[in-house]
């Protein structure tokens, strides 16, 4: 039977409401052979709000009327007569147990109890499992404590189902959209920047540009500075709800230079080059390419780009008096290669055929755009979003 110990007294709990858990998170640490839990529980939570119960082998923590925060099998037995607890500056519950014999604990919960088990053990259980190399059990842990609105497993599941590959499971869009969701519902940047990518490319979802915006818009407001340069590719893509704003693109990827994105000073150099938004200026597209490559020397600049600076400005726009109101942002779709069958060309039509081969290497085609895409590695949030620079046509001539 367990030991109920109560500050008050009592010894049996009763259904008296405390006040409402944050999440149900803890940590532990351990000196030779006590073991120190620390709870994080509402500010304001009183002694006679909390509950203790305890074998040799199991431990049950929690707020009355509430689920309990720490439920389940101890890693080892500990002696029942060494166990206390304290409330710390009304937001923290100090726990210390005391095992028979020193040993080192991973984790604190080893399983459940009576078949039961805390959302966080889970997830302390699955990172355990996930250094042994057991990705199996690892996941297993982690999408039952999702289930259970653990965010970090919520979290850790859709980008599971998102990206890594190291897991047993494969990566399925429709999942991760669901779990990226649910994980958005706490206002978390990151979740709702995520969420913002899947309507933006259309992804196991309806293309839709207007719901990209409200996430990325709340996103930013969660503090996911990323969100500024998708946003600015959406205002100056136009389309699925919002209408193409040049002024607004800029001042998006300006804001996502700030926050350190290279990319975006690519994007604010083709802006330059094309006139959108801006007075067409070769001089400052130049210094924000210059600029992008020394913050970033792998960045890879299109020679397209290249090629249309160092031709100069001059030289541009007098291509595209030529250019049946082609953009700087457009290169033509390269012609098929003449077959040794063929008639040779007369040399007139031969010097003007590497005249338009010229043409079209400075010129971008209407129907490709810079895509980027961001990937979830492993998340230490930001730990690791990866942004993904594709060239993608989106029908063809």
């Amino acid at each position: 039977m367990f030991t109920t110990l109560h500050k008050n007294g009592k010894k049996e709990t009763t259904e008296q409401k405390g006040p409402v858990p944050q999440e149900s998170d803890y940590t532990f640490t351990q000196n030779e052979k006590v073991i120190t839990i620390t709870i994080n529980v509402p500010l304001g939570t009183h002694l006679t709000d909390l509950y203790l119960e305890f074998k040799e082998y199991c431990l049950r923590v929690g707020l009355l009327g509430q689920k309990p925060i720490i439920e389940g099998k101890l890693f080892n037995n500990i002696d029942t007569n060494k166990v206390s607890y304290s409330l710390v500056e009304s937001n923290r519950v100090v726990i210390t147990l005391e095992m028979f014999v020193s040993e080192n604990w991973p984790v604190l919960v080893i399983g459940p109890n009576n078949y039961k088990i805390d959302p966080h053990s889970r997830f302390l259980l699955a990172k355990f499992a996930e250094s042994e190399g057991d990705l199996s059990s690892a996941f297993r842990w982690l999408l039952q404590a999702a289930e259970e609105g653990h965010f970090q497993s919520i979290f850790r599941v859709a980008t599971i189902y998102t990206t890594d590959t190291r897991y047993p499971v494969q990566v399925d869009n429709e999942k991760a959209l669901k779990y990226w969701k649910i994980a958005a519902k706490t206002g978390q940047g990151e979740s709702l920047f995520m969420v913002g990518c899947f309507y933006y490319s259309g992804t196991a979802c309806s293309k839709d540009y207007a719901k990209s915006v409200e996430y990325f818009d709340r996103a930013i407001r969660a503090g996911c500075t990323a969100a500024y340069f998708n946003l600015g590719l959406i205002y100056i893509e136009g389309g699925w709800g919002v209408e193409r704003d040049d002024s607004l693109a800029l001042d998006n990827f300006i804001k996502s230079t700030k926050a350190g994105n290279v990319e975006a000073m690519v994007r604010i150099a083709l802006m330059y080059i094309e006139g959108k938004g801006v007075k067409r200026d070769f001089q400052k597209a130049r210094q924000f390419i210059v600029t992008a490559n020394k913050m970033n020397p792998y960045l890879q600049i299109p020679e397209e780009i290249v090629a249309i600076l160092n031709r100069g400005q001059e030289a541009y726009e007098e291509e595209l008096k030529h250019a049946d109101g082609k953009s700087a942002l457009q290169f033509l779709q390269p012609k098929p290669k003449e077959t040794e069958q063929e008639e040779k060309p007369e040399k007139k039509k031969v010097i003007n055929k590497k005249k338009e081969k010229v043409r079209q290497r400075l010129l971008f085609d209407e129907n490709r755009n810079f895509r980027w895409l961001f990937s979830f590695g492993s998340m230490a949030v930001v730990s690791g979003f990866s942004i993904f620079l594709t060239f993608k046509n989106e029908k063809k001539k």
